[in-house]
């Protein structure tokens, strides 16, 4: 059996991340795996990335050059209007970049899509594909206009229109219009949806854009010996922390500055937190944080690159800190328990199908940074000899492994052909 995965990335960000955990895991198991990415970071040669197809006559190549100014132009004129929300919330029309019949020439039984934005593939190629589909959601996108993370609007339910990520009153905007359009991409394909969540496949399952499609829910795995507790004295002497202060942990992509990861409701949570000796690490931003005048220590760790630095902070740490607005599967949430550290989170999307209430970690009230505030204050003063820690390694191990998960893939995988 032969599956093409196809993501934009194959290690910058956690769809990325979650697909080639998944590409690894079934070529385990025996299925012959490889992925196309528009940006290749791995020297897996088992991932093929867009640069490899791409044509030498310099006709052509002048062709495309010329082609794609004049698409971006037109793209550019499309979102004009909604500059301003658009630097706000991360949104992306149906943009892509020429394959280069890259989708026609590897060989493949079935194809698996994963995160495709950030002008990668352009949905309507989809079209040219005779074969099972497989799509695994990493967030909203695909059954939404534009939004990737919709939050409280449900418009998707029925057809996208007068936006409000877009800041728009006109029924027939910009989101309308990419949203007609999938419908059309979507329409005789032999598709087949997974999501990592239970919430996310509710969502998927009540939208007109894939409500009609096979839906499954196979979480995001995770390789449970690299991510696994390491003992805190040893981690901290290597990170050059002090191993008897408690360490708060909050990061994410751009973490400071993405109103979805939620940094202004940990801001103020922890302006109501009363512990003493603690110090909050921050990851994914190069934001000066003493701006924000914060009531604890903070140490800002910049933009980190490998698991093996991950592993590290999330040993160090007594707790991680998930205050986000909207959530699939956190691989955050996942990475740190696997650790045995636990998370404090909100009960959003599918952060309850990885947290128990109180047994592994704590799940605040949504958007409720008092209860944020509890749940730090709680994990920290009843983590006695880490028995949070160790329940939430052990969910991990009972449920996201990567052997159970792929397995669920590849019995998918199976069905389809």
């Amino acid at each position: 059996m032969k599956v093409l995965a196809v993501n934009t990335s194959d290690t910058s960000g956690g769809a990325a991340r979650a697909a080639y955990r998944i590409h690894e895991g079934v070529r385990a198991l025996g299925v012959d795996s490889r992925i196309f990415v528009k940006s290749k970071g791995s020297q897996d040669p088992s991932v093929h990335v867009l640069s490899e197809f791409a044509t030498n006559n310099p006709i052509c190549k002048a062709y495309d050059w010329f082609y794609t100014k004049v698409k971006n132009k037109i793209q550019h004129a499309q979102w004009k209007p909604y500059k301003e929300t658009r630097q706000k919330y991360f949104l992306s029309d149906l943009r892509g970049v020429d394959t280069h019949g890259a989708l026609q020439k590897i060989e493949y039984d079935i194809l698996h899509l994963h995160w495709l934005n950030n002008r990668f593939l352009d949905i309507r190629e989809l079209s040219q594909i005779k074969k099972p589909i497989i799509w695994t959601l990493h967030d909203s996108w695909p059954f939404c206009g534009v939004c990737h993370i919709p939050l409280d609007c449900t418009k998707y339910h029925n057809h996208c229109g007068a936006c409000p990520m877009l800041g728009s009153d006109m029924e027939r905007d910009l989101a309308y219009g990419v949203f007609d359009k999938k419908l059309e991409a979507y329409r005789n394909l032999d598709l087949y949806i997974v999501t990592p969540s239970r919430w996310l496949a509710e969502c998927a399952k009540h939208s007109a854009l894939l409500g009609d499609f096979p839906i499954s829910v196979i979480p995001n795995g995770i390789d449970t010996d690299v991510y696994q507790p390491l003992g805190r004295q040893l981690t901290a002497q290597l990170l050059g922390l002090n191993p008897d202060k408690k360490y708060i942990l909050f990061g994410a992509m751009h973490a400071t500055t993405d109103p979805n990861k939620g940094f202004d409701l940990l801001l103020q949570a922890l302006h109501l937190l009363h512990v003493d000796d603690a110090e909050l690490l921050v990851y994914g931003s190069d934001d000066a944080l003493d701006k924000y005048a914060l009531p604890l220590p903070v140490r800002s760790l910049g933009y980190l690159h490998g698991d093996k630095q991950m592993v590290m902070l999330y040993n160090v740490a007594d707790v991680t800190i998930v205050p986000s607005r909207s959530e699939n599967l956190s691989n955050t949430i996942m990475e740190s328990m696997s650790c045995g550290t636990p998370v404090v989170a909100f009960n959003i999307g599918g952060n309850g199908d990885m947290i128990d209430h109180k047994q592994n970690g704590y799940l605040a009230t949504e958007k409720d940074s008092a209860d944020l505030a509890n749940g730090i204050q709680w994990c920290l003063t009843h983590n006695i000899n880490n028995a949070l820690g160790i329940h939430a390694r052990q969910k991990v191990l009972t449920n996201f492994t990567q052997d159970i998960v792929c397995r669920q893939y590849k019995s998918l995988y199976d069905e389809t052909i």
